[in-house]
């Protein structure tokens, strides 16, 4: 029987295309030490400077309010390692310094 739609041959290319194998490299990759310092050496920089990175922390997730705030990385970064250091979630590490700034539960500054 004749193929006038040419699947017969589509399926020929693709088995032959499914044989394809890639070849295996020897030996093993240089580790990232060894490929920073080549760029380092070619004039290429990173693009995440060590300061400029921004820590990330798992998500605790409870009923209440989202509160959204954007700050400089070096503020953030100091108010997530209080909250680590503490072992407080976000909104205890808020409220333990609202305390310490003397804020009462209505929002005024205790005198």
């Amino acid at each position: 029987m004749s193929d006038p739609f040419g699947f017969a041959t589509a399926n020929r290319v693709a088995a032959k295309i499914a044989e394809i194998r890639p070849e295996t490299e020897k030996g093993t990759e240089p580790p990232l030490a060894a490929l920073d310092k080549a760029a380092d050496q070619l004039g290429f920089r990173s693009r995440e400077a060590e300061e400029a990175k921004v820590m990330r922390r798992r998500r605790e997730v409870g009923a209440g309010a989202q509160l959204n705030v954007k700050c400089p990385i070096p503020v953030y970064n100091r108010f997530i390692r209080f909250c680590d250091q503490e072992r407080l979630p976000y909104w205890e590490g808020i409220e333990k310094l609202l305390d310490l700034a003397g804020v009462s539960q209505t929002g005024e500054r205790k005198r």
